[in-house]
């Protein structure tokens, strides 16, 4: 796909003349303008590069036959009706997570989510998809206060998620973390994998509470 098909001005997509399916906006875009995909008769795929910070009102609206979209973390605003009439989308992926309709998740909360960074977009969801998409946001490595704090809140809850899982990779990880970390936390998942009988984790969890 040639760049050539895209309009763009001072780093503003303002338009598209291909006929891809898939496409790719090129990586020197900052801003998705106003109404620069609306109604697009094929496109079915979008990758957004990071950079990108902004989606203009209309951008995608009327694009029926659009199915998913990755959308940078970048991204800090998503204008009004970006995604009016896009009937077919299912996925979005943010973050490196990738949401889906399938998960029960409604597809404009999660556009919600992305524009105003509220999580409570999650508790739609049952408990395992909600710390599911929390870890993933987590290996990320995000720099957002909203996302931390939520990771933060729901920081027990979520290692006893892994702990079922037995999810020891994404654990260790964890447990580097200092600023989730606290004797009373320990305390609390320590007592779940006892519970559990999972001996991998009891192993794991004893070097952190000799440290504290």
């Amino acid at each position: 796909m040639s760049n050539m098909f895209f309009l763009i001005k001072n780093g503003v997509v303002l338009g598209y003349r291909g006929y891809d399916t898939k496409i790719i906006i090129p990586a020197e875009a900052v801003k998705i303008g106003d109404n620069a995909f609306q109604n697009h008769p094929i496109i079915e795929s979008v990758m957004i590069p990071e950079g990108v910070r902004q989606i203009g009102f209309y951008a995608f609206s009327g694009c029926r036959r659009l199915r998913e979209i990755v959308i940078p973390k970048s991204v800090k605003k998503i204008n009004k009706h970006a995604f009016d009439h896009c009937d077919a989308l299912k996925e979005i992926t943010y973050h490196g997570v990738t949401f889906s309709a399938d998960d029960k998740i409604r597809i404009e909360t999660v556009f919600r989510m992305i524009d105003t960074k509220d999580l409570s977009v999650l508790e739609e969801l049952s408990s395992s998809l909600k710390y599911k998409y929390l870890w993933s946001m987590f290996s990320a490595e995000p720099e957002e206060q909203e996302i931390l704090a939520a990771i933060k809140k729901n920081f027990v809850k979520m290692f006893k998620f892994l702990i079922d899982e037995n999810d020891i990779r994404t654990a260790e990880k964890v447990l580097k973390e200092t600023k989730f970390v606290n004797k009373r936390n320990l305390e609390s998942i320590t007592k779940y994998a006892d519970e559990k009988q999972n001996a991998d984790f009891q192993n794991l969890l004893k070097a952190p509470q000799e440290e504290i």
